[in-house]
């Protein structure tokens, strides 16, 4: 808490500055003098000035300086209006004195090295160093402290008597302030008091404690987290976050907490951050939830939730090798029994992905690696994907004779990719559908997981390692035309591969599972032509438009696969799968539901083709030069065609178009399938449904096709501040209301600077966690008048037994009433539902030394508020009034300090 301390008056501003200046010994009118003193046996000497008289009484052995005085002793310095110094006591004494309309002046400024003291009156003993002060005003880290009585010491510890700590740093003289009779401060290490109170204008509150402890220091300091108390309306009157903050060294922090219910459910929670200089930073959080209330409960709890979060990022310093981390995982059931307006973008995800990697180069080689563990989890579905471990190794693309004349041998390249997996999913593929397996043994579609089905899920494990091979080169040709031919070669490896047999007794099929090393071999060739066309339409009689231009890039690729069903190949088996009609016999892959797939099935000659259209504008402007417009960013129509297919040798037309209008404020996105061939009606147990038919739409007069599936979507993105960045904004309600982060996940993040950034110090990694462990709420970007983003998006898909329209439209932003007041929403509608989506409003209001934060969910699954007044100053982050409720939670709200 120590800084630097205020003055009071114009007279102690001036006076401060003189006392930071050496003593002039020349100065006129004023006088200068100097004494000797003896300081431990030492005799020193003192140097003092006064701008009005120097009077000594050799009788007395005082000295009195009058009129802007001024003293110097070692790294003492002292400006007062009056100084008396007594050598007999080795003591002065400096005072102020009062003007005819009794304002003070010259009020004693006193500065002991760092220190400095803005008092009323002060005496100091130069041979005991201390320091007994009247009327002390200090400026704080978070705030003022006043005090009517200062004992200094001479370790610099001070002793205050009725003294008021004001957590307002722009108004030292605010009425919100603690009030103790008796104050200790311990410099550099903590201030520590007596009984104290909170005084809110000037008014006692019964708000207060018998002591209070405030740590003083620029390093990290450990301590007790005093809990949080509410009441829930199923797990009953609690006692959350309370436990001990570990402030282990610069590097690395941790807060071990603990939730208590009265009903009997409890948890435990770990949180770290950590920072190595130059190297890595990072944050970890693990939470065990034991939720349980007794069977009479209505909706009684009975479930053991645990969730873990890991965020690592290296230095972006380069290095050969680099670890990063990004692990969200947990029980399903966790966000479900933990409720909250703090995770309720947690609470409405279904889907959570975590990455551990760790990848390099080898130096002085065109080589890369890398080793990961992927983990993707459905908390709706169940479904559990774990990718441990996999590893790839990757081969920049060489080019071997790169010094040829020869363009095409010049640009001859390849590249080599390897990647090897093992994926634990608790998906039961049982390798083959659409016939009876004989041996069949699971009954249900996933497997629990658990400690107890630890080895079901290992059974249940698919690995195997893949090679990759490109080779290609590139041409021109005719000056305007590109090519480039390549051949692929990719090769599977396993350590098991599936066998089929026919049982005839049972109608069904027996899958036998043969370990042992199988490999495949798959290879293709293909050549690629692109070229790009202008057009130009000028407008020689108009005033703006000076022309249109079409820029075209049309493309065409040829590539070839061989038939790896063939018997030659032994990757496929003819396997009659019953004995309908004689029986009915299918190609079935030794790879089925293998972790790099199977070989590809069928012979495959197919010519690929797609057109890149963009239309711009030039158009005249206030300037010299003209300016360009696009009119149309893109127009892509691309699909391909199969010579050897059996049938439907077309395949659908995908079309997508974007463009930006009014200086780039709309965005315009548009997308669509079309299926070129015909539909005709055919009828079944009397329902008719359409089929699709080996015959061109064109041809049956139905046009050119049937648009299968097509969305379009409009956004904008307005803020007060016209060169405000794209993705800037601030957060409110734990939602980030960034124009460019419109339905994020509200942690930045990505997550990723969702607990702030670090720099050197303890204090910095401090800051960071406090961040982290108190309401992450706790910003709003006052700098921006007002943002919105508006989106509508339209979405259609069409089957042959059904169609569905979607429809919705978002609004996102916020807004300034007042330079004290901010208003934040997010809500949309969706026209296919028929309801709104999950809709919040959220209040901040700037009260000076205090502020206010709601947030309002008026309706849906989530509905709630909160309502937080507390003290901006952060070493009293823990002083505020809260209220909380919500359709999980009733927390009747309170005051917690430290």
């Amino acid at each position: 808490m120590k800084a630097q301390f205020i003055r009071a008056g114009q007279e102690s501003r001036q006076n401060r500055a003189e006392a930071e200046q050496p003593v002039k010994n020349d100065t006129v009118p004023g006088i200068s003098d100097s004494l000797q003193v003896v300081v431990g046996g030492i005799q020193t000497t003192i140097k003092y000035y006064a701008e009005d008289s120097i009077i000594t009484k050799l009788l007395t052995n005082q000295t009195y300086l009058y009129g802007n005085a001024k003293i110097e002793y070692g790294n003492i310095k002292l400006v007062a209006e009056r100084i008396t110094i007594d050598k007999n006591k080795n003591e002065l004494m400096a005072t102020g004195i009062q003007d005819s309309l009794g304002n003070w002046v010259g009020r004693p400024i006193f500065q002991d090295g760092p220190d400095i003291f803005d008092t009323e009156e002060i005496r100091y003993n130069f041979e005991t160093q201390k320091a007994i002060i009247k009327g002390v005003a200090t400026k704080q880290q978070d705030g003022h402290l006043r005090g009517s009585v200062v004992k200094r010491n001479a370790d610099q510890s001070a002793y205050i008597k009725d003294g008021k700590f004001i957590p307002c740093l722009d108004d030292p003289d605010a009425g919100t302030y603690i009030k103790s009779s008796k104050i200790k401060i311990n410099p550099g290490k903590n201030v520590i008091t007596g009984p104290f109170l909170l005084y809110v204008g000037d008014i006692p509150t019964p708000l207060g404690l018998p002591f209070g402890y405030f740590p003083d220091t620029q390093e990290s300091t450990s301590g007790i987290l005093f809990p949080k108390y509410g009441d829930e309306r199923r797990r009953g009157l609690f006692l959350k976050e309370g436990g001990y903050y570990f402030a282990w060294n610069d590097n690395i922090h941790t807060a071990v907490t603990a939730d208590y219910y009265s009903k009997g459910s409890w948890a435990t929670r770990i949180r770290s951050v950590y920072k190595q200089r130059y190297k890595f930073s990072g944050q970890f959080d693990l939470t065990y939830n034991r939720n349980i209330t007794p069977d009479y409960e209505v909706d009684a709890l009975d479930s053991k939730d645990f969730w873990v979060s890991w965020s690592h990022r290296p230095d972006s310093r380069g290095r050969n090798g680099r670890f990063s981390a990004s692990v969200n995982a947990g029980t399903s059931t966790y966000n479900q029994n933990n409720l909250g307006t703090v995770n309720l973008q947690n609470n409405i995800r279904s889907e959570f992905r975590s990455n551990v990697q760790y990848s390099g180069v080898i130096p002085r080689s065109p080589f890369s690696y890398s080793f990961s563990a992927r983990h993707n989890q459905n908390v709706q579905t169940g479904i559990i994907d774990i990718s441990l471990p996999e590893m790839s190794l990757n081969m920049n693309r060489v080019y071997p004779l790169q010094n040829s004349d020869i363009d095409l041998l010049k640009r001859f390249n390849f590249g080599w990719r390897f990647n090897a997996s093992n994926q634990i999913t608790n998906i039961v593929r049982p390798g083959s559908a659409g016939f009876q397996i004989a041996n069949k043994a699971e009954a249900n579609d996933t497997i629990a997981v658990g400690f107890d089905t630890l080895g079901e899920l290992l059974d249940n494990a698919k690995n195997g390692a893949r090679h990759n091979i490109d080779v290609s080169t590139s041409f021109s040709a005719l000056t305007y035309l590109n090519f480039s031919p390549s051949f692929q070669i990719e090769e599977l490896w396993y350590l098991e591969e599936l066998q089929y047999e026919f049982l005839e007794d049972q109608n069904a099929v027996r899958i036998d599972t043969i370990n042992g090393f199988s490999r495949s071999m798959t290879y293709s060739a293909g050549i690629g032509m692109t070229t790009q066309l202008y057009g130009m339409f000028n407008f020689k009689r108009s005033r703006r438009v000076e022309a249109i231009r079409h820029i075209m890039t049309p493309s065409v690729s040829f590539s070839y696969r061989p038939d790896f069903s063939d018997p030659k190949y032994g990757y496929y088996q003819l396997v009659q799968t019953d004995t309908t009609g004689g029986g009915r016999f299918r190609l079935l892959s030794k790879y089925d539901g293998f972790r790099f797939g199977t070989p590809s099935l069928g012979e495959s000659a197919a010519l690929g083709f797609s057109l890149n259209n963009k239309f711009e504008m030039k158009v005249k402007s206030d300037t010299a030069k003209s300016e360009k417009v696009a009119l149309l960013e893109s127009l892509n129509l691309q699909g391909s065609y199969n010579f050897l297919a059996d049938s439907f040798r077309l395949s659908p037309i995908q079309i997508t178009a974007r463009t930006t209008l009014f200086d780039r404020k709309l965005n315009i996105n548009m997308g669509a399938t079309l299926d070129p061939y015909a539909y005709l009606p055919e009828t079944s147990e009397g329902v008719t449904t359409l089929r699709p038919v080996d015959v061109l739409a064109i041809r049956s007069g139905q046009g050119l096709g049937r648009i299968t599936s097509a969305r379009f979507s409009l956004s904008t993105n307005l803020n007060s501040r016209a060169s405000a960045p794209m993705g800037g904004g601030g957060r409110f309600g734990g939602e980030s209301i960034g124009v460019g982060d419109f339905g994020g996940d509200g942690f930045g993040n990505n997550n990723e600077n969702e607990y702030g950034s670090l720099n050197d110090g303890g204090g910095a990694l401090a800051a960071q966690m406090g961040e982290y462990f108190y309401d992450p709420n706790a910003y709003v970007d006052v700098e921006i008048p007002w943002n919105i983003r508006l989106s509508y998006d339209y979405s259609y898909r069409w089957t042959p037994t059904n169609q569905v329209t979607r429809q919705s439209v978002k609004a996102h932003g916020q807004v300034a009433l007042t330079p004290k007041w901010q208003i934040t929403y997010n809500t949309g509608y969706d026209f296919f539902e028929k309801e709104f989506t999950t809709t919040s409003i959220g209040l901040y209001r700037d009260l000076g030394c205090w502020e206010m934060r709601g947030n309002w969910i008026p309706f849906g699954a989530f509905t709630s508020y909160t309502i937080d007044i507390q003290i901006k100053s952060s070493v009293l982050k823990d002083l505020k009034i809260s209220r909380r409720r919500s359709q999980f939670e009733n927390n009747r709200g309170g005051f917690s300090s430290f």
